[in-house]
């Protein structure tokens, strides 16, 4: 049975996420190929708070194999518990077309996954919850970016639900490096991480991903790099509103 070894900052930082935008260009070797953004939004739902976090990715130019790409998705956070209660995605990818709903049950401690084909029936199952908290394909960089731990060398393990298994991430702190992105040059943590925790589609990436952090309280991506089926991918941070405003 899949038992999770938990390596990070209870505590976390004092960073408030409600009001942040993030606006990214991403691109494929050479080329501009695609534009994602992220926003989140502090909501309060029978006395539970929770982070609403949305995010879009739209094609900026067709090329190659990207064809047209209209990517989007939400999750509701637990604030107390640092867990999803509910997160959907629905990727339009030229051929590969899915929608699928991630339904948390924290009291039974199960998740119900719904994925539907247009065309399709849609298809059910439910896994069990091995413990709280965990997190999923949308959530994770959050959970980090707040209770990660942040020194050189040292390395942040949670548990995440691929929508279809738990695993455990092993996110680790490479060195600080200076980075320069559209939105302006940073002083970041570089980190690695499993290639594992990446959606499926045309930005699945193999092997490890590394992401630039800034390195103040509110760590935000400013880049994210890694190899995919042809060639690689990479995010910069185009423009960014903090949270807490």
């Amino acid at each position: 049975m899949f038992k999770p070894d938990y390596n990070y900052d209870k505590k976390g930082t004092k960073y408030d996420f409600n009001g942040e935008k993030l606006e990214y260009s991403l691109h494929w070797l050479f080329f501009h190929v695609a534009n994602a953004e992220s926003d989140v939004a502090r909501i309060t739902k029978n006395g539970t708070e929770y982070l609403r976090i949305q995010s879009k990715v739209r094609t900026a130019g067709i090329v190659g194999f990207f064809k047209d790409i209209r990517d989007m998705g939400y999750s509701l956070w637990d604030i107390k518990l640092k867990t999803p209660v509910k997160t959907f995605m629905s990727q339009r990818e030229g051929t590969y077309i899915k929608d699928k709903l991630f339904s948390y049950d924290l009291d039974n401690m199960t998740v119900t996954v719904v994925k539907q084909k247009p065309g399709h029936e849609p298809t059910t199952k439910e896994y069990k919850i091995p413990s709280i908290p965990f997190e999923d394909l949308m959530t994770g960089i959050y959970f980090f970016r707040k209770h990660g731990i942040f020194k050189v060398g040292a390395h942040t393990d949670f548990p995440v639900f691929t929508g279809k298994k738990f695993i455990m991430t092993h996110v680790k702190v490479l060195k600080k490096e200076k980075v320069k992105v559209p939105a302006g040059t940073f002083e970041t943590y570089k980190c690695s991480l499993s290639s594992e925790v990446t959606p499926k589609g045309v930005f699945k990436m193999k092997g490890d991903v590394y992401m630039w952090l800034t390195t103040d309280e509110s760590h935000i991506p400013v880049k994210i790099s890694g190899d995919i089926t042809i060639g690689s991918v990479s995010a910069e941070l185009e423009k960014s509103k903090k949270g807490g405003n």
